[in-house]
């Protein structure tokens, strides 16, 4: 079996914000979109493979007695790492250049 692609606590950001057919089942869905920051809360194995559910949105109780709108993996890239800097060094870099 495959491993998902993230996991909880990572930070990811939305490809793909078309939830057209989603939205269609169920107006009420937050949805991501493209641009913010988003971290990954938790995963779902699913039929169609892994879903997964973000911290900064909460679908808990939309359908009550459903488990909580996730959305696919495939629809998310990984946030890569910022570079840490010494910012005193940069800019005496560029003083003394």
């Amino acid at each position: 079996m495959k491993a998902p692609l993230f996991h909880p606590g990572q930070e990811v950001v939305c490809t793909n914000d078309d939830f057209t057919l989603l939205l269609a089942q169920n107006p009420n869905i937050q949805t991501p979109k493209r641009g913010p920051i988003y971290t990954v809360r938790d995963i779902y194995d699913t039929h169609n493979g892994f879903g997964i559910t973000l911290t900064q949105i909460n679908n808990a109780a939309v359908a009550p007695g459903f488990p909580e709108a996730n959305f696919h993996e495939s629809r998310f890239a990984l946030v890569p790492p910022v570079e840490k800097i010494d910012i005193s060094a940069a800019i005496e870099e560029v003083v003394l250049a």
